[in-house]
């Protein structure tokens, strides 16, 4: 086959310029059954299909009742919150504190930001700190059980108890993001406030194409479609690349940097039966599934433009906002920035199941919940600040809100509740708990189609619901680093694929070694118990 010529004429700006420079992202939402009552009030709806948390229904409040919510009193007047955040997460909040501080009287003060790769760095000194500056902080649930294991975050089930309608609101949770990021060892230390989870997104019109279809067809004696195993990724992506025109690609994958591109592996193998450590901490990184499935994460990326072998995000951004591939792996928003920033693709893009592997006749399938955002308190912070903080933090993450906000273009939160899934309209109208000002020019949904928007909010939930979870315990970007290093090294041919996971085995004991192997087994044991619960073990 004659190598292909990459277009690179693009003008489309990256995911995270777009993301600094103007705030447009989106998460999903569909509202069904909602009702927007007054500007700063409440969102009916919801159902009840999973069992709250035991422990946020155990203790009751004072005197045996609970408060109202909202609250629509000034319980915390005269009291500012100081926060931190990431700066790829800077409008959410905006948005709904001024309708919390109307049910409160509390307000923010100071806020603090740093950048994505620096978190824990930025987090821990302040943690351990006699008198921590922040009253609340939204991070990536990657650092849950290391701030737990230090004592350092507030559980937060005895203020959950406090308060009316909390059992509708962990009904609502989605139970992977419940199950793994919010609860550590039975207790309550963190509500979500942006659900990411990666999606296989395709380009619809070449897949619809009668002749592509024929000759699909008839090369590989099966249906043309966005596919169902890595095994049929594989045929797609190559066909796609060698039935089009120059400059145009099967795949893609994101390959650097080393923080995420292992959880674009992971997709693979964790759902060919590859698993992080056994329950004694052995690491089982070099298994043969793991190993299988690196072998195909290699060949999926040979059918990429060129440079595939070493894309990042950025890159992987542009080349699908350019035309250039017709496949790509990626968090469920890159459809909806797109469609915000290059409107003639907007509906000619659509997401699907990620691709899993063919077992005993069934085909599983996982989805890597990468980064994420939690919101958790400081442990050593003044009571009277924690109750505000509380308050606060929950309020903004509840489904009152954040049905609204998982669908403004300007927020960059993703769905992680049902009623987000389950009310598309959301999508392709104004967000109701804000105007329209220098910072925020629009106000119109992200997606101008309700089908457009159906069926981006299917192909999150179908995938959340086999959701499978990044490390979260001490240790957890050194684990992912390590991993990310030596698959890419694999993908370039400096070490075979037995040999790059081999490596990251022995760099994974030193790492158990250094924090202490009493300590990581405890830590990963909470894991091990989750992942049985929610059948992955």
């Amino acid at each position: 086959m004659e190598e292909k010529k990459k277009d690179n004429n693009s003008k489309k700006i990256s995911r995270r310029e777009f993301l600094i420079k103007s705030g447009k992202v989106a998460g999903g939402a569909l509202l069904a059954s909602t009702m927007f009552k007054s500007a700063g009030n409440l969102f009916a709806g919801g159902g009840k299909e999973e069992a709250a948390p035991e422990k946020a229904k155990e203790k009751a409040a004072p005197a045996g009742k609970k408060f109202p919510v909202p609250l629509n009193n000034n319980k915390f007047a005269g009291i500012k919150l100081n926060y931190v955040q990431d700066s790829n997460w800077i409008n959410t909040i905006e948005f709904v504190k001024p309708h919390i501080t109307k049910e409160c009287g509390v307000e923010t003060g100071n806020r603090e930001v740093f950048k994505i790769g620096e978190g824990h760095a930025k987090l821990v000194p302040q943690l351990l700190s006699a008198k921590p500056r922040w009253d609340f902080m939204v991070y990536s649930p990657m650092y849950l059980g290391d701030f737990v294991n230090m004592g350092a975050l507030e559980p937060l089930d005895d203020y959950f108890a406090q308060y009316e309608g909390t059992d509708e609101y962990w009904d609502q949770v989605m139970p992977a993001y419940k199950n793994f990021y919010n609860f550590w060892g039975g207790k309550i230390y963190g509500v979500m406030v942006d659900g990411d989870i990666h999606l296989l997104h395709y380009r619809p019109s070449y897949f619809n194409d009668p002749q592509m279809k024929k000759k699909f067809e008839k090369r590989f004696k099966m249906e043309l479609k966005p596919p169902e195993t890595w095994d049929d990724y594989l045929k797609v992506a190559q066909f796609l690349t060698e039935e089009t025109p120059d400059g145009i690609y099967g795949s893609q994958m994101v390959v650097n940097p080393p923080a995420f591109a292992w959880g674009f592996f992971f997709d693979l193998a964790v759902s060919n039966g590859a698993k992080y450590f056994d329950e004694n901490m052995n690491p089982l990184i070099a298994s043969d599934e793991a190993i299988e499935a690196l072998e195909m994460w290699k060949e999926v990326i040979r059918w990429s433009p060129p440079g595939g072998e070493s894309m990042g995000i950025d890159e992987t951004i542009k080349t699908w906002q350019n035309g250039s591939t017709l496949m790509a792996l990626w968090w469920i928003d890159l459809t909806e920035f797109t469609a915000q920033q290059v409107p003639e693709m907007a509906d000619d893009q659509a997401s699907t199941l990620v691709p899993g592997w063919r077992k005993n006749g069934k085909v599983v399938h996982r989805s890597m919940m990468l980064y994420d955002r939690i919101c958790s308190i400081p442990a050593k912070i003044p009571q009277e600040r924690k109750d505000a903080a509380f308050y606060f933090i929950y309020r903004l993450s509840h489904q009152d809100y954040s049905v609204h906000y998982v669908a403004d273009e300007y927020s960059g939160s993703d769905p992680y509740m049902k009623i987000h899934y389950e009310t598309p309209e959301e999508y392709i109208k104004p967000d109701p708990l804000r105007g329209i000002t220098d910072q925020w020019p629009t106000n119109a949904g992200i997606f101008k189609s309700l089908e457009v928007a159906k069926n981006h909010l299917a192909a999150g939930l179908a995938n959340v619901k086999v959701g499978y979870p990044q490390f979260n315990w001490t240790g957890a970007v050194e684990y992912a680093e390590s991993l990310g290093r030596n698959i890419a090294k694999a993908v370039t041919g400096e070490l075979t694929s037995k040999q790059a996971l081999e490596k990251t085995a022995d760099e994974w004991i030193k790492i158990v070694q250094k924090y202490g192997i009493d300590s990581q087994k405890r830590q990963y044991a909470v894991f091990v118990e989750t992942a049985k619960k929610m059948g992955y073990w």
